[in-house]
This record gives structure tokens, C-alpha cells and sequence, in this order.
């Protein structure tokens, strides 16, 4: 950046101080010495503070510096305070909107320095404040005209687009309002990625190529730069006066539109606790102009926000809600743009890709709205071929590209969702052992809800899991989820017994702690609508998550601390209830076994849970008790699971019958189901094999024969 023609002077004159003086460094302070011989500047100073003591103790500070020797080389670097100075005076140069560095700035730099002579000697010689004194060097005739019309800088064209799909009742709506006298201010709000700015633009070349539109026939639309209008404002009173000068001049110009990208810049910038206003409080006089149009962009996030602050702005504006587009549309729109970055990374689309990418990306990009997202998913895509040399974008390099984004294997959904769903059953009861009952009722809900043959606007199923503890209720919610290829979220319910928990699940309202933070479960649902839900033990749950869970079950759909609404309707809801578990044993009693624990878990699930409840379940499905033969498939499984991490090792597990028996009879438990199994393996075997690995003759690459003996068991390798 170049500098004032006193700042070039002024630079001459500290060279040769410092040559005089011998300095190893160009230090703050040498400058500062030189800007007295600046007679604009020692008049700006005498107005403020005793300029001769200032200038004595100035020259003091300077000659106690070390010299370098006159027989070595004088070759002066610039310090680091130095340095530090130039960026904050450059910094505030461009914030205020020079074309020129000048003394002023140099000394606001000067004041930002840390533990600098410099700055202290300013300090204490000052009989006025810091923003008075700069403003008097302000003043000061450096030889620098003002560029014209000044105020321009903090405007940006906005490029027009002439195609826009969709919308149309939108954009007549908008251009009624622009052509309205009063109340002529604008509001598009909308997702991220929705289209607002290409709706601005769309509008930009609407209001250019129509001049039929006689009221609105000779403006341009403008964006306000806020960042540069914010930049160097650093005193009391500059913010204001800047906005009031930009405001003014568009005013009296009455040529622009003014386009601001998002309210979020508006809103709360440049609030302090000095009672500095933020830039939308000084816009509020302009939004009530006839003589001065808006229009501004805006989340459902941002607007609910502002509302809660301060609404006066929002009632001066027409509000147009731009909703996400259907697939059809974002469809038509990515294909009209993939011309561009099929020329641009010099690759073909195929003529499937965009379909696929609109509905892949609303399935599991969740932070942003189509058509945005599945725009970048094609030209993520389009790099992807054009870094690997491949010359053609496909439904599989979709899957890869989408993969990689969201940190999940997503390739299965490339093909039909049937391939999930066929034979999902009987792939079910190959993971999970005699619960063929409970896998049936499971499995038909889903599918059913698959085929559209349930009521929309719901769950795909919601589900509550009874029987006894450790029959695979959780597991089998594992296993679905592993299925169908979605991610399972798992919510521990006895977290959530007291009243005040629901706010952790939706997020806590507005003024209290963590609002900001949002809700546990709707923040995990928004990111990652289509999953399976899996809330374990909900009967420890408090009574007011089951009035919440209501809504999720009736409407598929709640609302959390900021207003979203969050879609339930692609979850699959799973809830696992050990209800009446301690009176599970009753089942069995007496000299006939009538009906099993589940089933009378079952009829004490109707006393712990409403009628409301209950009845909004998709099914209750209830779990057989574990019994010998179940236990013997789950001792099967365990014994293979543990096979293979042997065979790292190079260990081969052989159990004969006997002690095959004994694990069966000691693991066997209805009360504890599969988990007692495990804890025989863990307390019986593992340490058996642990101590031959560790410290036996043969710590690999061996036979373990495990053998059953009267006080319990042996290994021989």
C-alpha cells in the first residue's frame, strides 16, 4: 500500500537519525521523533498535549539506545514493533478507506503496540483522549485527495443470472414488492444452500432486462460490503458516522437496491459494552425510507434470533420463504449447471449421475439444502476423475466421492433399496438365535412401511422391545442397523430420568445455559435422518420424554430450542423396555409353565406405559426367554468369535464334548441370558489361553485342547 507524500518525508528524516545515532534497529520511535519536523503535525500535537516536553523526553528515550561501534558495518533492520506497527496502520488505512497510509495511522499503530516507549510517552504527555487526538491528526493535509464519491467502496455489483428454475410465484411476489412505496424492503429467508443469493441475482437481471417495471426500471442491485463498512471503526462514533455517510450518499444517489448476503452480519455487529450500536439498530431509519429498497438474505436461524433480540427491524420488512426444491427441480438445476464443470475438469456426466446425486445428497448431507449440496457433490466428484486421470462421472464415483465426505460406507445405497430389504429376515435370524417371533414381527412392519401400505407422514417403524435381559434386544437393533446400512444411535435412557433432562435432548431455551449447544437428540437426528434410533430402557426415562416421544411417533416431527423442525420420518424408532423383569420368574412357577417371561413382562409393560403410548407403537415385540437350545447357538457363536481373534496368534481351539457341556450348564441363565454366557467363556476359558500365550512353551502357532475336569477345566497343547 502506498504511502503519504509526510510519511515519505518522514521516513528520510528517521534514516538519518538513525545514522547519526548509529542504531541497530528502525524502532517506533525513531519515526515518531521524525513526524516533529512535520509542521501539520507539531500544530496537530500542540493543540493536544506540551509539545516541547513530549518532544525532549522523545529524544531522551532515543539516545539512550545502543549504538553500534564505529568500526563495524551500519546496516539497520527494521525491529519487530516496527513491523507490528505498519499492519495495524495498514489495517486501519484500508478499514477507513484510503488509498494512502498517512501519520494518523501510523500513530493509531503506535497505540496498539504492547510495552512500547513509543506509545507511553504518547500517553502521558496527552491532555485529551486517544480517539480526540487521532481525529486531529486526521485532519491533517498529507497531499492525498479523497477518491470520489468515497462511499462506493462499501458496494459490490451483483452479478446477474438470467436463469432461475422454479420459483415463479416467489418472483412475482418479489418484484410486487420492490415496486410497492412503502414497505418496499425485502426478506428471503431460507435453508443454507437453498438458492437465496442465486435468487438475488436472478432479481438483479429481472430489474435490468424488464423496464416495463417503470418504478424499479433504473436501479441496480448492490451488495453493502459489512466487513469493510466494520473495518478501522475502532472509537466511538466512527461506525455511525460511516453508516450514516454510505446511507446518505445511496439515498440521495437513488439509483441502488441494496443487497445485504446475510442478516447475520447485520445483527450484533459492532455491539460493545461501551454502547456502540450494531449496524442494523443504525439501518432501521433507512429501512422505513421510501427513498431507500433492501433486500436481505436470512436463516430460520438468524430470523428467530433477531426476533428474540430486537423484532423492530423485522417489521419493516415482506418476508419470502424460499423452501427446499423437490428432487425433480434440483434435479433440472444440476443438470443445467454439470455443462460447467463438465468443461471444467474435462469429464462426462452421465446421464444418470444428477438424479442420483440429489437424492443420495439429501440422504446424507444434512448441514446444507439442496439444490447447493448436491451441486458440490457433482463437482467434488467431476475433481475426483480429473485427479485420478478417469474421464466419466458415475453413480459409483457418487458413492465414493459422498463416502469420503461424510466418513461412512454409503456404497451400498447405489443399488436398489429392494437389495437391503430382500431377505432381510432370514438374514436377521442367521445374527440373532430364537427370537424368530420377535425378527418376523420386526421385519413385516418395516416392510410394509417400505412399501407405502402404511399411514404417511410417520416413522418407518417404531418399536418397543420387551423380554428379559440379555435375549438380544439391543443386539438385534445392532444387527438391523448393520442391514439395512445405517448408522444406529444409541441413547442410554437412565440418563434422562429427571425432569430437567428433556433439554438435553431438545436443547434448553432461550436464556438458559447451553442453548447455543442445541439438543443431543435433534442435532443427531438433523445430522443423520435416516438411521435407526435405539433409546435403551426407556422405562427409566422420564414421564415427560414419552409426551415428547408421542409427537415423534404421531407426526414424525419436533421442534427443538431454535425452532427447526426435525424429521423423523426416515427413522427407524426402537425402544427396549426390561419392564417387570422381577416379575419375570412368576412365569415360571408352579407345577406347569403357562407362559414365558416375555409374555408376562409383556402384560406388565401395559401397567408401566400409558395407553396413548402403547398405542402409538407400530408393535410390541416381545422376546422368547432364553432357553437351552438358544444358548447353545449363542455359545456356538462365541466360541467362533473367539476362534478367529486366535488365529492371529496361529492357535487352534479344539473343546471336547464334556467341556462343551460344562461351559453350556454354567453359562445357561434365564435370568441373565446371553451375558452370563460370555461371562463363563471370559471367567473359564480366556484366562486358560491367556496364560498358555503368555507363558506357556508354545506361545503360538498351537493346538489349545480345552478338557473338562472335576474342579473345572484344563488346556493341553
Amino acid at each position: 500500500m502506498k504511502q503519504t507524500q509526510a510519511i515519505n518525508e518522514a521516513l528520510v528524516v528517521a534514516q538519518q537519525i538513525i545514522s547519526l545515532h548509529r542504531h541497530e534497529f528502525i524502532m517506533p520511535e525513531h519515526i515518531l521523533l521524525a513526524f516533529f519536523s512535520n509542521e501539520d503535525f507539531r500544530a496537530a500535537v500542540a493543540r493536544c498535549a506540551d509539545i516541547e516536553v513530549m518532544e525532549t523526553d522523545l529524544t531522551d528515550v532515543i539516545m539512550e539506545m545502543e549504538s553500534v561501534p564505529e568500526d563495524m558495518e551500519l546496516n539497520p533492520e527494521y525491529s519487530v514493533q516496527f513491523k507490528e506497527m505498519c499492519n495495524h496502520a495498514g489495517q486501519a488505512a484500508i478499514g477507513s478507506g484510503s488509498d494512502a497510509i498517512g501519520i494518523h495511522h501510523i500513530v493509531y499503530g503506535i497505540f496498539q503496540l504492547q510495552d512500547s516507549q513509543a506509545r507511553h510517552i504518547l500517553e502521558s504527555h496527552l491532555e485529551v483522549s486517544v480517539p480526540d487526538f487521532l481525529n486531529a491528526l486526521a485532519g491533517i493535509n498529507e497531499g492525498v485527495s479523497e477518491p470520489h464519491e468515497k462511499w462506493r467502496r462499501y458496494l459490490n455489483p451483483v452479478e446477474p443470472q438470467a436463469v432461475f428454475i422454479g420459483r415463479e410465484r416467489e418472483k412475482e411476489q418479489a418484484l410486487r414488492i420492490l415496486c410497492r412505496k412503502t414497505k418496499n424492503n425485502i426478506l428471503i429467508i431460507g435453508g443454507n444452500g437453498v438458492g437465496k443469493t442465486a435468487f438475488a441475482k436472478f432479481l438483479s437481471e429481472t430489474i435490468s432486462s424488464d423496464k416495463t417495471l417503470k418504478s424499479i426500471a433504473n436501479l441496480k442491485l448492490m451488495e453493502l460490503d459489512t466487513n469493510r463498512l466494520l473495518s478501522g471503526t475502532q472509537y466511538r462514533g466512527d461506525l455511525e458516522a460511516r453508516v450514516d455517510e454510505v446511507m446518505s450518499s445511496i439515498r440521495d444517489n437513488g439509483e441502488i437496491i441494496v443487497y445485504v448476503d446475510s442478516l447475520k452480519s447485520l445483527g450484533g455487529i459492532g455491539k460493545s459494552d461501551d454502547g456502540m450500536k450494531d449496524i442494523i439498530s443504525l439501518l432501521i431509519p433507512y429501512f422505513k425510507s421510501e427513498d431507500v429498497r433492501f433486500i436481505v438474505s436470512a436463516t430460520p436461524e438468524d430470523v428467530k434470533r433477531l426476533q428474540t433480540n430486537d423484532g423492530t427491524a423485522l417489521s419493516l420488512f415482506r418476508t419470502i420463504e424460499l423452501d427446499e426444491p423437490s428432487d425433480e427441480e434440483a434435479t433440472e438445476i444440476v443438470s443445467r449447471l454439470s455443462g460447467a464443470f463438465a468443461q471444467y475438469h474435462k469429464v462426462n456426466y452421465a446421464s444418470d449421475t444428477f438424479a442420483h446425486a440429489v437424492g443420495m445428497s439429501r440422504r446424507y448431507i444434512q448441514d446444507r439444502c439442496l439444490p447447493d449440496k448436491a451441486i458440490d457433490l457433482l463437482d467434488e466428484a467431476g475433481a475426483y476423475c480429473q485427479t485420478r486421470k478417469l474421464r466419466k462421472v458415475t453413480r459409483q464415483i457418487i458413492d465414493k466421492v459422498l463416502s469420503d465426505i461424510c466418513k461412512s460406507d454409503v456404497q451400498a445405497s447405489s443399488d436398489d433399496v429392494k437389495d437391503d430389504l430382500y431377505n432381510m429376515e432370514e438374514r436377521l435370524k442367521q445374527k440373532i438365535y430364537g427370537q424368530d417371533t420377535a425378527i418376523k414381527t420386526l421385519t413385516e412392519a418395516i416392510l410394509m412401511s417400505k412399501a407405502g401400505l402404511l399411514e404417511s407422514g410417520k416413522t418407518i417403524g417404531s418399536f418397543l422391545f420387551v423380554g428379559p435381559t440379555g435375549v438380544g434386544k439391543t443386539e438385534l437393533s445392532k444387527v438391523l442397523a448393520q442391514q439395512l446400512h445405517l448408522p444406529l444411535h444409541r441413547f442410554d435412557m437412565s440418563e434422562y430420568s429427571e425432569k430437567h433432562s428433556v433439554a438435553k435432548l431438545i436443547g434448553s431455551p432461550a436464556g438458559y445455559v447451553g442453548y447455543d449447544d442445541g439438543g443431543i437428540l435433534t442435532d443427531t437426528i438433523r445430522k443423520n435422518p435416516h438411521c435407526v434410533l435405539l433409546l435403551d430402557e426407556i422405562e427409566k426415562a422420564h414421564e415427560d420424554i414419552y409426551n415428547l416421544l408421542l409427537q415423534v411417533m404421531d407426526y414424525a416431527v419436533i421442534s427443538d430450542n431454535k425452532g427447526r423442525k426435525i424429521d423423523f420420518r426416515n427413522v427407524i424408532l426402537i425402544m427396549t423396555s426390561n419392564a417387570g423383569a422381577r416379575y419375570a420368574h412368576q412365569a415360571s412357577m408352579g407345577f406347569e409353565r403357562k407362559t414365558n417371561a416375555g409374555a408376562a413382562m409383556a402384560k406388565e409393560v401395559r401397567k408401566v406405559f400409558t395407553p396413548e403410548f402403547l398405542n402409538r407403537l407400530s408393535s410390541v415385540v416381545v422376546f422368547n426367554d432364553m432357553d437351552r437350545k438358544m444358548a447353545g447357538m449363542i455359545l456356538d457363536d462365541k466360541i467362533n468369535k473367539l476362534q478367529e481373534r486366535l488365529k492371529a496368534r496361529k492357535v487352534r481351539l479344539v473343546i471336547e464334548p464334556e467341556a462343551y457341556e460344562k461351559l453350556l450348564d454354567e453359562g445357561f441363565s434365564t435370568v441373565y441370558g446371553a451375558r452370563e454366557i460370555e461371562r463363563t467363556l471370559n471367567s473359564r476359558l480366556t484366562p486358560l489361553l491367556m496364560r498358555e500365550i503368555l507363558f506357556g512353551e508354545h506361545k503360538s502357532g498351537f493346538t489349545a485342547t480345552i478338557k473338562a475336569t472335576k474342579e473345572g477345566y484344563i488346556l493341553e497343547s
